[in-house]
C-alpha cells in the first residue's frame, strides 16, 4: 500500500471505540471533514486493522476493555499520532503514556476534527508507513 498524503480526502483514521453511538457521532464529523475512517470495536481488532490499513492517525475511546494494557499495545505497535477520548480525570495519565492529544468527554466533534488536523499537519511523511 502506498503512503497517502495526510490531507483531508486522503488521510485515513483508525477509530477504536466499542460504543456505536459515540463512534457514529465522531465518524460523521470526520467524514464530513474529508477523512477516510476505519473502525474497530476493541484493541485486538484495532491492532489487526492497524496492520491491514496503515492509517495516518489513531483515535482511541476510553475506557478500553483491558484499560491501559490495551492502549499500550496499540501505542507500542505504532509511531502514529494517537488521540485519546475519555474522562477529564484520565487526561494527564494518558498523555504521560504517550497519547499525542486528549479530548475530554462529552465529545465535541468540532474539537476532535481540529485536533486531527493539527496532528496531521505535524506528522512526518515517510516514504512508507510501517509499524515498528
Amino acid at each position: 500500500m502506498t503512503q497517502r498524503d495526510a490531507t483531508p480526502g486522503s488521510a485515513c483514521i483508525l477509530f477504536v471505540e466499542k460504543d456505536e453511538v459515540l463512534q457514529l457521532k465522531a465518524v460523521e464529523a470526520l467524514e464530513a471533514a474529508g477523512y477516510e475512517i476505519v473502525t474497530a470495536e476493541d484493541a485486538m481488532e484495532g491492532l489487526k486493522k492497524l496492520n491491514e490499513t496503515r492509517p495516518d492517525l489513531i483515535i482511541i475511546e476510553l475506557p478500553m476493555e483491558n484499560g491501559e494494557d490495551d492502549y499500550l499495545r496499540i501505542r507500542q505497535a505504532s509511531y502514529l499520532p494517537i488521540i485519546v477520548v475519555g474522562s477529564r480525570e484520565e487526561a494527564a495519565e494518558m498523555l504521560e503514556f504517550g497519547a499525542d492529544a486528549y479530548v475530554a468527554e462529552p465529545l465535541s466533534p468540532d474539537e476532535l476534527v481540529a485536533r486531527v488536523r493539527a496532528l496531521l499537519r505535524r506528522k512526518p511523511r515517510p516514504r512508507n508507513n510501517p509499524a515498528p
